[in-house]
C-alpha cells in the first residue's frame, strides 16, 4: 500500500503526451494544440470602425464647437464587405457601418448619433483625435505574432482565434483511447431485463463519462465476469485496442478478487496494489508494453473518486493538457464531521460560496450512495489520522 501522491507519481513516470495528428478546425474543439500557432497575417486584417457612423480627417475638427460647428460634404457611404470608392479629402466625409474598411484619406470616425445631417453634409460639433474610434490593423493580433501557445486547449474562443487566421486544420494531440471492462457475475448490460440477484452495470459508464469529461476516448469492451483467466485476456485485448485499460471490480482480497492475479498472469509488471486514501484503498495497476493496466473498485463511488486523483491526471497529461490537477481551496465545514480512522479520507460535498468557500458532506451514510456522487460538486480532503472536524473548521477540498 501506498501513499496517494506516491501513486500518483508511479503512475505519471509511464505515461507523456500522444503523437501530434493535424485535424479539423472544428474536430480538435476540446483538444491541444501541439505546437505554437504564428499568426500568417494581422488581425484584423485592415483598419475597420467600430460602429456607424462618419469616417473623416480629424485635423478638418480641430474647431470645431457646439457653438461653430464644422460642415462636411458626404462622398459615399460605405458598408461591411465593400472598399470605399474613392480617397476622403479636406471638408469631405464617407458614411460608415460597423466593421467596414477606414477610407484612405479619413483618421477618426464619429458615432452617428454624436452627428447631424443635413442633406449631402453632416455636422461635426466638437475637434476628434486622430485614430478616435478606430480599429486598428493587427490591433488584436499583429502579423508574425504568437497568436496561440502549443499547450493552448481549443475552447470555444481559441477556435474562432484560428477560424480569424484562416486556418482550416491544426495540429493536436491525438484523445487517448482508454479501454474499460467491469468484472463480477452479477453484472448485466443495459437493455436486457433485471434478472434476480443481478445489477446493471453502471460502472461501465460511470468511467466512461468520466474519460470523456478528461478529454480521452472510451472505448468499452464486454464484461469478464469473476474468472482470472476472462479478466487476463480482456486486459490483453483492451491493449489491443487503447492506450491504456480500466477494469472496476475484483480488487480486493475475496475468492473472487481476481484482477490483481489476472494483470500478472497477462504478463504485465505490478506497480502497486492499494492506495492508503479511502474511498477506493484497493486499487491495482500494472504494466505492460509500456502502457497501463487499472484496476479500480467496484464500489461507484470508490472508482469514480479514485479516477478522479489518479487517473484523471493521467489523461490529461497524455492529452498535452498544461493543468493535470482540479484547484484545491480552503473552505469552512457547515457540518461535523464524524471521528474519522487512520487513514486519509476523501469525502464527497457541495461547495458554495458564501463570503468566502463553504463545503457541505454529502453521502455520509454509505459508500456507493450514486445520488450523492452526482449532487456533490467537490471532495473534501480529510489528513490521515484526523480527529474530530466540527462546524466551522477550515477544510481543504477539491473543486470538482
Amino acid at each position: 500500500m501506498v501513499p496517494l501522491e506516491e501513486a500518483r507519481q508511479i503512475l505519471m513516470k509511464t505515461v507523456k503526451p500522444l503523437e501530434v495528428v493535424e485535424m479539423d478546425l472544428l474536430k480538435a474543439v476540446g483538444l491541444v494544440l501541439a505546437k505554437d500557432i504564428i499568426a500568417p497575417r494581422p488581425f484584423p486584417p485592415f483598419d475597420r470602425s467600430p460602429l456607424d457612423g462618419f469616417a473623416f480627417r480629424s485635423v478638418d475638427t480641430t474647431r470645431a464647437s457646439a457653438e461653430n460647428p464644422v460642415k462636411l460634404y458626404i462622398t459615399e457611404t460605405i458598408y461591411a464587405g465593400h472598399a470605399a470608392k474613392g480617397r476622403v479629402e479636406p471638408g469631405t466625409a464617407a458614411g460608415i457601418a460597423t466593421g467596414a474598411p477606414i477610407p484612405p484619406g479619413a483618421d477618426c470616425v464619429a458615432r452617428f448619433e454624436d452627428t447631424r445631417q443635413e442633406g449631402q453634409y453632416v455636422i461635426i460639433y466638437k475637434p476628434f483625435r486622430q485614430d478616435e474610434n478606430i480599429i486598428q490593423a493587427g490591433e488584436e493580433i499583429a502579423g508574425g505574432e504568437l497568436a496561440l501557445p502549443a499547450g493552448q486547449e481549443l475552447n470555444p474562443p481559441a477556435v474562432a482565434t484560428l477560424a480569424a487566421l484562416g486556418y482550416t486544420k491544426v495540429p493536436v494531440y491525438r484523445r487517448p483511447r482508454v479501454s474499460i471492462f467491469s468484472t463480477g457475475d452479477e453484472l448485466l448490460p443495459l437493455g436486457r431485463p433485471l434478472l434476480p440477484g443481478k445489477i446493471y452495470n453502471s460502472n461501465l459508464y460511470a468511467i466512461a463519462a468520466q474519460v470523456a469529461e478528461a478529454g480521452g476516448e472510451a472505448v468499452l469492451q464486454e464484461n469478464a465476469g469473476d474468472d482470472e483467466e476472462l479478466v487476463g485476456k480482456q486486459f490483453i485485448k483492451g491493449l489491443d485496442m487503447a492506450d491504456l485499460v480500466i477494469s472496476t471490480g475484483g480488487v480486493s482480497v475475496g475468492k473472487r478478487d481476481v484482477v490483481k492475479k489476472a494483470m500478472e498472469s497477462a504478463g504485465a509488471e505490478l506497480l502497486f496494489w492499494k492506495v492508503a486514501c479511502k474511498p477506493g484503498k484497493p486499487v491495482t495497476c500494472g504494466l505492460r508494453e509500456s502502457r497501463l493496466l487499472i484496476g479500480l473498485s467496484g464500489n461507484p463511488a470508490a472508482a469514480t473518486v479514485m479516477f478522479t486523483l489518479l487517473v484523471r491526471p493521467l489523461l490529461r497529461l497524455m492529452s498535452g493538457q498544461r493543468e493535470l490537477y482540479l484547484p484545491r481551496v480552503q473552505a469552512r465545514l457547515a457540518e461535523d464531521l464524524p471521528k474519522g480512522g487512520k487513514m486519509r479520507s476523501f469525502i464527497r460535498a457541495v461547495v458554495r460560496w458564501q463570503d468566502g468557500y463553504v463545503a457541505w458532506p454529502v453521502g455520509k451514510k454509505g459508500r456507493g450512495m450514486l445520488k450523492s456522487l452526482a449532487e456533490g460538486n467537490a471532495l473534501i480532503d480529510i489528513p490521515e489520522k484526523h480527529g474530530f472536524v466540527k462546524t466551522g473548521d477550515s477544510i481543504e477540498v477539491l473543486l470538482l
